[in-house]
């Protein structure tokens, strides 16, 4: 089951405990309903209600997720099941991520230089153009990849790997 949202509407201003969003879902390529949440820290309505329960029932089938914080009984990442709430948050922090790295590549160079994601200063859009163009600029940044240069999916995912 191939799970996405689209057209994400999000609110930075409104989010105060979780992400205030609503979007649509879709399944395996076809629109099967809504999803929302407010921002004021409750969990996401799902529309039709039902399809909450099929996409846990799914989730059910996944590995478990590795949290952000770790278990104290054995200092490891702790991990919890997945469902609904995980995934959609998964998807809008990866639509989050996609928007700020769109952003920022088309004002400055984003590279890596000994494992750490740097950036040039802003440039207007004919100067990173000639810049992005000069055949020795990853010598000159003393970069390891530009990410402007490469497939936007290969730069989100080494950008993604830094958060």
């Amino acid at each position: 089951m191939k799970i996405e949202l689209k057209n994400i509407k999000y609110a930075a201003f409104a989010s105060q405990e979780t992400s205030c969003y609503e979007a649509a879902i879709y399944i395996d390529g076809q629109r099967v309903g809504t999803v929302e949440n407010t921002g004021h820290g409750g969990s996401d309505n799902v529309h039709p209600w039902q399809l909450a329960t099929q996409i846990d029932e799914y989730a059910k089938t996944l590995p478990f997720a590795a949290c952000s914080f770790d278990d104290p009984r054995t200092g490891k990442p702790a991990m919890m099941a997945q469902d609904h709430e995980t995934i959609f948050g998964d998807l809008l922090n990866a639509w989050l991520q996609d928007r700020d790295l769109k952003r920022a590549m088309s004002r400055r160079i984003l590279f890596r230089r000994e494992g750490k994601l740097m950036e040039t200063n802003a440039h207007s859009a004919a100067e990173l153009k000639a810049r992005l163009q000069q055949g020795d600029l990853a010598a000159k940044l003393r970069a390891e990849v530009i990410l402007n240069l490469l497939p936007f999916a290969d730069a989100s995912a080494i950008y993604r790997a830094r958060a």
